[in-house]
């Protein structure tokens, strides 16, 4: 039998004191603790100075009630870690779960937004524009069938849109947008009806100058007057402007006709102008920026110039 067993005859009792682990957990616990125990007797014993039996027993005892103490302070910390661990698992499984269902609820919206009303009247159409415009503006690609879709629905296939008709132009500026600027957004203050066959809205378009802004709408900041295409230099006029938020004051009219619930005439003014100027803070910056931009002060995109 071992030294410590031999000295502390209570050792296993001590070990196995409510322990209620499995007999092999127990067994492996036991062997442990008596390997301390044999290691506390053999410094003991290599002491300068003799230490009773009865002394030894009581250092060797106190050892191992704090290695348990230490072992069952352990077990409750992992029982615990365990516990947050299922309960985090649960809550990722039910964030899942609430997530689909999210989605599935978007989707089911993202559905409904493609459809065209079968009963519309011009202040109806007027909100949807604005509401389609902007959910394009941030999904330009997935939205653009989606869109197209609406903008036929609506209007006539003959819309007239200033200078150009056709429904096809309005999507094309809607792709110009959201490729020209980041973050677009449309706010709608107002609307009034200054005729029974005409609908203006004002409105308050806001949108960020991003390095698509510099390349497609400024070019001309670009000592190569190409968007850097031949390894220009941009001029500090662009680095000005480059992430700037622009709030843009402007109408949108919606000729209406009451036979075929459409859209026949259609016209956009913004004033880009003015915040330009806020921005750059004179004439000669802002004259400079639009002398051979590819978008105008009211805000008309050219296609060429």
């Amino acid at each position: 039998m071992s030294a410590a067993a031999t000295a502390l005859p209570s050792v296993p009792v001590q070990i196995t004191r409510n322990d209620l682990s499995p007999p092999r957990s127990r067994s492996v616990r036991l062997t442990s603790d008596l390997k301390t125990a044999n290691k506390i007797i053999a410094s003991i014993k290599a002491a300068n100075h003799p230490i009773g039996l009865e002394l030894q027993n009581a250092i060797v005892a106190e050892a191992l009630r704090k290695k348990i103490r230490h072992r069952e302070r352990c077990r409750v910390n992992q029982a615990r870690y365990r516990k947050r661990q299922l309960k985090a698992e649960a809550d990722v499984q039910n964030g899942i779960a609430r997530l689909r269902n999210e989605i599935e609820h978007l989707q089911s919206r993202c559905n409904d937004l493609s459809g065209v009303p079968t009963s519309r009247t011009a202040w109806g159409v007027t909100g949807d524009y604005i509401r389609h415009f902007n959910y394009f503006s941030a999904h330009p690609g997935p939205r653009y069938d989606g869109a197209s879709k609406f903008l036929r629905g609506i209007m006539a296939p003959d819309v007239v849109d200033g200078s150009s008709s056709g429904d096809d132009t309005q999507i094309e500026t809607w792709r110009r947008f959201a490729l020209y600027f980041g973050d677009v957004h449309v706010e709608l203050p107002g609307m009034k009806m200054p005729s029974e066959d005409t609908l203006v809205a004002s409105t308050i378009t806001m949108v960020t100058v991003t390095r698509n802004t510099l390349r497609y709408a400024f070019p001309h900041l670009n000592s190569d007057e190409d968007a850097g295409t031949q390894g220009g230099d941009w001029s500090p006029i662009a680095s000005r402007i480059l992430g700037q938020r622009l709030v843009v004051h402007g109408s949108v009219l919606f000729g209406w006709d009451n036979t075929s619930n459409k859209v026949v005439r259609f016209q956009t003014q913004s004033n880009l102008l003015t915040p330009m100027l806020n921005l750059l803070g004179n004439l000669e910056d802002v004259s400079f920026i639009f002398s051979k931009a590819l978008i105008t002060p009211d805000c008309k995109f050219i296609t060429s110039k």
